[in-house]
């Protein structure tokens, strides 16, 4: 396999991360967008945009929520050849397509991850970071750690809280996280916290103004 082939699609793959952070924190912790109601109008950035935002809401009300995989296959349906053709002009056909390989892999591995963090226990020292991070942004600071897979770009722009212990409202922890009795699992119990009730950041002396946004 051409070398260069491999270097444009790792770099896809990277560039993934990135819109990961950008499209979570801007768009999904964003102020809330109007949906179009015309269909063609759905189908342009405004309307994906407004769906997004929309179902990333549903996902931190209801942590077993997920937008339908089908309304995901179609925003990457459009999204992942216009990108090509953007990026052909520039790079070439071969390297644009390797680009957008890369991306698309990455994008994949990420709705994977995102849905295992909910649902299964880890298995790895990486899966037991990923959780903690995001399960931490969920239920603590949904203003920061809008890295899923990766921290690297809320390091890059201060948007890294770590917490050593991660408190979760009791109806919100994750069947993978409790026992019958409903305490957390001795192996996870050195990183999470199953609390009565969600603590109101306003408690913490921030303001009352909407979480899910961004200041």
């Amino acid at each position: 396999m051409n070398k260069s082939v491999v270097v444009w699609a790792a770099l896809g793959g990277l560039s993934w991360t990135a819109s990961e952070y950008v499209i979570h924190r801007f768009i999904g912790h964003g102020k809330s967008r109007h949906m179009p109601d015309k269909l063609l109008q759905r189908l342009t950035p405004k309307g994906f945009m407004a769906a997004f935002n929309a179902e990333h809401r549903a996902h931190h009300t209801d942590t077993t929520y997920f937008a339908a995989s089908s309304h995901k296959a179609g925003a990457a349906a459009v999204a992942i050849p216009a990108l090509t053709a953007v990026l052909a002009p520039i790079l070439g056909v071969r390297r644009a397509c390797a680009f957008a390989s890369g991306y698309s892999v990455a994008y994949g591995a990420y709705e994977v991850a995102h849905r295992l963090v909910h649902v299964a226990a880890p298995r790895t020292r990486y899966g037991r970071w990923m959780r903690k991070h995001h399960l931490d942004h969920h239920h603590r600071t949904p203003r920061a750690n809008h890295g899923v897979t990766s921290a690297l770009w809320d390091h890059v722009f201060g948007t890294n809280q770590p917490a050593e212990r991660v408190r979760i409202p009791r109806r919100a922890a994750p069947a993978w996280m409790v026992d019958e009795s409903g305490q957390v699992r001795a192996e996870f119990a050195g990183d999470y916290e199953i609390i009565a009730e969600r603590q109101r950041h306003a408690a913490k002396g921030e303001p009352e103004a909407d979480p899910m946004v961004v200041s």
